[in-house]
């Protein structure tokens, strides 16, 4: 039987209809990329270093060297490609810190958590950096809150983390007393690097994972 032109245009136009439609459908199930850290989340975990070096100043010429710190956290899975936040940490200790004016501790400042962002993965190792970071120093009759970034390198088989500054991540001097004339400026940048055992639970023995997956 043959159709009419006007009834094989109408056809026409109802099968381009039918796949335009279910175009989204073919692509609703793609999943999004995502960081998975294990072995659960969302999970506790603690970090602890060994000694840190810090130094600010003209040129970063001040030494501060502390004997150890120690970070506490969570960790959990989230969505994302790059500046993607997998955990918070809060409380971060330094311990047996000296400098040449004498034995002095940073005292940091988690009242609002630190986030522990994602940014890169190859093979077990990622990158990424700490944002929120907030401390303040006191030595003699100066008194400094530092603040910034701090970037950061995670390696699964070994559980370590590694934290020190480049020149995209770093901490800054916020603000000084008066006091500080000499020592420390508004705009000094510090040199940090500490190396960090991390394991789950908090306290326990168990080196987490993270895992991207495009």
């Amino acid at each position: 039987m043959r159709r009419s032109p006007g009834k094989l245009a109408t056809a026409a136009g109802a099968a381009v209809a039918a796949v335009t439609f279910a175009a989204p459908a073919a692509t609703a199930g793609v999943a999004a990329s995502t960081w998975t850290v294990g072995p659960s989340s969302v999970q506790t975990f603690s970090a602890d270093s060994g000694a840190v070096r810090i130094q600010w100043g003209l040129s970063a010429g001040i030494p501060l060297a502390c004997k150890s710190s120690a970070a506490r956290g969570d960790l959990a899975s989230a969505s994302g490609t790059a500046d993607v936040q997998i955990g918070t940490i809060a409380p971060m200790t330094w311990s047996n810190c000296s400098s040449p004016f004498g034995p002095m501790n940073p005292v940091a400042d988690t009242s609002t958590p630190w986030k522990l962002m994602a940014n890169s993965y190859t093979a077990g190792v990622t990158r990424g950096y700490i944002s929120g970071v907030k401390l303040r120093l006191q030595m003699l009759t100066c008194t400094m809150v530092v603040s910034g970034r701090l970037a950061t390198t995670y390696t699964n088989s070994t559980g370590q983390l590694q934290v020190d500054n480049d020149h995209t991540y770093r901490l800054t001097v916020a603000t000084t007393t008066a006091g500080c004339a000499g020592l420390a400026a508004v705009g000094d940048n510090w040199v940090y690097e500490a190396r960090h055992s991390v394991t789950t639970p908090s306290g326990g023995s168990t080196r987490p994972s993270i895992v991207y997956t495009p």
